[in-house]
């Protein structure tokens, strides 16, 4: 039996590695999860202390996406932009005489009407 015979039917570690460099590579299918779904999750999972697999599942959300979601959420303890909005008050000269009122609303519905100083003296 020649040499070159045995040779031809067998495959070396090279030629493995050369077709496996060779064959295209699955692209997996990434889905982009909105601000929404990731606020319920850690909402759901961290505040009624509910299993991750099952919110993940409620949600369509991947159960390894949504365990890498609460990992980031816990490490650099991320933030979700809340609906509120902060207005400042400027005050200018205040006298001794003068009525400040304080009027607190909630989507245009007043919860609180105070006077400002007379609700200070009160306190103290």
């Amino acid at each position: 039996m020649n040499s070159s015979e045995s040779v031809i039917g067998v495959k070396t570690r090279s030629m493995n590695i050369c077709e496996r460099v060779l064959q295209p590579r699955i692209k997996r299918d990434y889905c982009h999860i909105t601000k929404e779904k990731k606020a319920q999750l850690i909402q759901t999972v961290l505040k009624q202390k509910c299993k991750i697999k099952k919110i993940a599942k409620d949600l369509n959300i991947n159960y390894a996406t949504a365990k890498t979601i609460l990992h980031c959420f816990k490490k650099k303890k991320m933030t979700f932009e809340s609906d509120l909005e902060v207005k400042r008050v400027s005050v200018g000269s205040i006298k001794e005489d003068s009525k400040f009122w304080v009027q607190v609303k909630v989507a245009d519905q007043t919860i609180k009407h105070y006077e400002y100083f007379d609700e200070i003296k009160r306190i103290q």
